[in-house]
């Protein structure tokens, strides 16, 4: 494992990367590489967005360590770490580090680790946790990947473990890359049947999607909590659109979401007080485990076609509200 750090960007929300208002930053991040990487080159690569919970040692560097040992080129970013948030808690983490400064630091990364001699370009995956998670079905979307463009790169795979299910896209248009989405039916801080529909978009919009709910399941199966912990505020009743020209609106307040004050509201408005538990479960961490290695082993089998060809053809029609 090396820390290393590459170039990104941090735009607070959609409407600073339209405008071209996304300062520079340094991203720091976690890469780990398979013990025989020096006898191969162009490897598969995995790309992996943290919780809020930032950086965890037992999830994230878990998977890119596992990911390593099967062959893979793993670099877990530190999107909270990089921006002085580490030691927030997750409510500040969630108003002060947003959602497009994550899709700027996956997208970063991806171009990282495409320069990287030992990795295939055309053969990166992206995975995340909660809202890493949501930022994995995100850069699906053409849109975004074209909004963030990374020299023309596409990510090959998107695998999304109990990802928020904030935003709907007007154009569900995708990459053409596919999606695996792993959800608990238990967990509060995601509402099931908004993913369902996400999914049914993607799907829509040019994407093969598995989507698996597992039952008497919780938030974060994955993490160390042996007994229920509970987090007091939930993602659950938050919606966002995303238009086709990357204007963001909340669909409680009506507001359009376009800096630090109108986020805060929106946010605060929608923040569910039931709240939400996260437990441990080794059965489905199990299933999810192997899914994992198929998923990947599926995905970045071949070599994807580049950005023009995945992107052609007509967007499909927008998804009703």
């Amino acid at each position: 494992m090396a820390e290393i750090s590459f170039q990104t960007r941090s735009p607070f929300t959609l409407a600073d990367m339209v405008r071209g208002d996304a300062p520079e930053t340094t991203a720091k991040g976690f890469l780990y590489t398979p013990g025989a990487v020096a006898a191969a080159k162009s490897r598969p690569a995995v790309v992996i967005l943290p919780g809020l919970g930032g950086i965890i040692a037992e999830r994230e560097l878990r998977y890119a360590k596992r990911l390593a040992a099967e062959g893979y080129v793993t670099l877990a970013v530190d999107t909270f770490g990089s921006r002085d948030a580490a030691y927030s808690n997750h409510t500040r983490r969630a108003l002060h580090v947003t959602e497009t400064m994550m899709l700027a630091d996956a997208y970063a990364a991806l171009a990282h680790l495409a320069s990287l001699p030992m990795v295939d370009p055309a053969r990166v995956a992206v995975m995340g946790f909660s809202y890493g998670g949501m930022i994995a079905v995100l850069a699906a979307y053409r849109q975004m990947a074209e909004l963030f463009d990374a020299d023309g790169l596409r990510f090959a795979g998107h695998v999304s473990y109990y990802g928020c299910s904030v935003p709907r896209f007007d154009d569900p248009t995708t990459t053409g890359a596919p999606v695996e989405i792993f959800l608990g039916a238990l967990d509060r801080n995601v509402d099931p049947e908004r993913s369902r529909e996400i999914a049914e978009d993607l799907r829509r919009g040019g994407s093969r999607v598995g989507f698996h709910l597992f039952e008497d399941t919780y938030h974060q199966w994955d993490s160390q909590n042996i007994e229920k912990k509970f987090v007091r505020f939930s993602l659950y009743s938050c919606r966002f659109a995303v238009d086709r020209d990357n204007r963001l609106r909340d669909l409680r307040t009506r507001l359009p979401i376009t800096g630090r004050v109108s986020r805060t509201l929106a946010l605060t408005a929608n923040a569910d007080p039931r709240g939400y538990h996260m437990l441990r479960d080794e059965a489905v961490m199990a299933r999810t485990d192997a899914r994992l290695s198929e998923f990947l082993a599926e995905a970045l089998a071949n070599r994807p076609p580049r950005a023009a060809a995945a992107d052609a053809g007509a967007r499909t029609a927008p998804a009703r509200r």
